[in-house]
């Protein structure tokens, strides 16, 4: 188990996080998120008891991926990005929208299976509901929340594009070897499918999910559809 802290005197953001994470997490239960155990209170903090996941998170997975230039086989991309999409599938059945999904938020379990974790800027939507709150790491950003512009669940499914893109290249699609940001964000990026080994249909995800247009971003729905076709044409590990 790992357990979450915060001190009473904590900026408030802080303290409105954690407790905004023990609301949404204890009223969920599913393999590909992270479980809640529960919370307790001292003289000095508040806390919550959470599943400890024993290999880290994405993030850190990608960054040794790419300093040993030991890219993923499409078999670990496809069961990965599964995972994540099970897992974020789930989230939007109980209205609930992540707006912080990144590999940071991405957790390893001993079993090697991902979990989503970290709700503290999560938001529960009510029917018919849309959001103009700037909130979320900007290099995971969609545009229209980037922009100020109503959004909903598929904000969330910009950010897993971006995360599938860095399973594939083992970099951020917009980020440069050098840590800067490219200028031409909003364009959707290109996976070396052919170089690498992988599907075309990576790509064609890819292309569906970063989708600076709102109409024109497939919803989760239509993303697993084609994904599961994509797995039927793969079956056997490459």
């Amino acid at each position: 188990m790992v357990i979450k802290s915060i001190p009473y005197n904590s900026p408030d953001y802080a303290y409105t996080a954690v407790l905004k994470e023990h609301t949404i997490l204890s009223q969920l239960c599913h393999p590909r998120i992270i479980q809640y155990v529960g919370y307790y209170q001292t003289a000095t903090s508040w806390n919550i008891v959470l599943e400890y996941a024993e290999r880290g998170n994405l993030a850190t997975f990608l960054e040794r991926r790419l300093a040993d230039e030991a890219l993923l086989n499409q078999h670990t991309v496809m069961a990965y990005f599964e995972d994540i999409a099970d897992g974020l599938v789930y989230l939007h059945q109980r209205n609930v929208i992540h707006r912080d999904l990144k590999p940071a938020n991405v957790l390893i379990c001993i079993d090697n299976r991902l979990k989503l974790a970290d709700f503290g800027i999560s938001k529960i939507m009510h029917e018919d509901d849309l959001n103009r709150t700037i909130v979320g790491t900007p290099l995971y950003m969609a545009p229209e929340v980037a922009r100020g512009k109503d959004y909903d669940y598929k904000s969330d499914v910009w950010a897993l594009g971006i995360i599938l893109y860095e399973m594939c290249m083992l970099r951020h699609p917009f980020v440069d070897r050098f840590a800067n940001r490219r200028r031409e964000k909003f364009s959707v990026p290109q996976i070396e499918c052919k170089r690498l080994g992988y599907s075309p249909a990576l790509q064609t995800l890819c292309d569906m999910m970063i989708q600076k247009d709102l109409t024109k971003r497939w919803t989760l729905e239509n993303i697993l559809t084609n994904f599961h076709v994509l797995k039927l044409m793969n079956r056997k590990p490459m």
